[in-house]
C-alpha cells in the first residue's frame, strides 16, 4: 500500500475492515476494503469475494 496514506477506520463487518486513505500521488480520499482471507477461506467465500471483485472492476462511478 505504498501508494496510499491509510486513516481511519470508516467501519467493519466480520470478514473486512474499510479504511480511509489518500493517493499519495493524485491527493484523491479513496475507501479501501481490507478483508480477512483466513476467515474468507475458512467459512468458504472464496467465490463470493470472486464476484465482488469482478463486479468492482465492471462498475464505473465516481464513488467507486
Amino acid at each position: 500500500m505504498e501508494k496510499y496514506e491509510v486513516g481511519r477506520m470508516l467501519g467493519q463487518g466480520n470478514f473486512a475492515k474499510v479504511y480511509h486513505a489518500r493517493n499519495l500521488k493524485t491527493g484523491q480520499n479513496v475507501a479501501i476494503k481490507v478483508c480477512n482471507k483466513e476467515m474468507i477461506m475458512r467459512v468458504g467465500m472464496k467465490e463470493q469475494m470472486k464476484r465482488e471483485i469482478s463486479v468492482m472492476h465492471l462498475v464505473r462511478h465516481p464513488n467507486i
